[in-house]
């Protein structure tokens, strides 16, 4: 279990960073956006004021993500869900949509190191898994033995 608490710590603050880097840096617009959205933006022009809340918006998301993963890693053998979704959001929005991104002409190298991030959490994630010993259904813990009304 206790890897299972370690990457839902280490995973968690890389979503804090990315959030942060995401909606106060403007890291993503600035290394892949269009040249000169985020000076359209403030001068208030309507499609880049868009691109630069859809990226804010997602770098909230992120920061929620991260916040969840670290509130989690309090009591990691509750955390087998959380684990699977964030390993499907790194498969769904992390590496196929960096494919998708590549396969329309963005910058290879910028979307080749996110797979390969992506790669390492799904990876690490699932090793993390498959070595944890989970309470099995029906067992009583110390945990759920302590909660009263159940």
């Amino acid at each position: 279990m206790e890897r299972v608490q370690w990457w839902l710590r280490i995973v968690g603050l890389f979503y804090l960073l990315q959030s942060v880097m995401t909606v106060f840096v403007l890291a993503p617009i600035r290394a892949v956006g269009p040249s000169g959205v985020l000076a359209q933006a403030s001068a208030g022009e309507p499609t880049a004021r868009f691109l630069v809340d859809t990226w804010i918006t997602f770098g909230l998301e992120v920061g929620a993500i991260g916040a969840a993963l670290l509130i989690a890693s309090r009591t990691p053998a509750q955390a087998k869900a959380l684990v699977w979704a964030v390993i499907g959001i790194e498969l769904a929005r992390g590496i196929v949509d960096d494919v998708y991104m590549i396969t329309r002409g963005y910058d290879l190298t910028v979307y080749v190191i996110w797979i390969v991030i992506h790669t390492v959490i799904i990876g690490t994630g699932l090793v993390s898994l498959r070595t944890a010993r989970w309470a099995k259904e029906g067992t009583i813990t110390l945990t759920s033995a302590l909660q009263p009304g159940e």
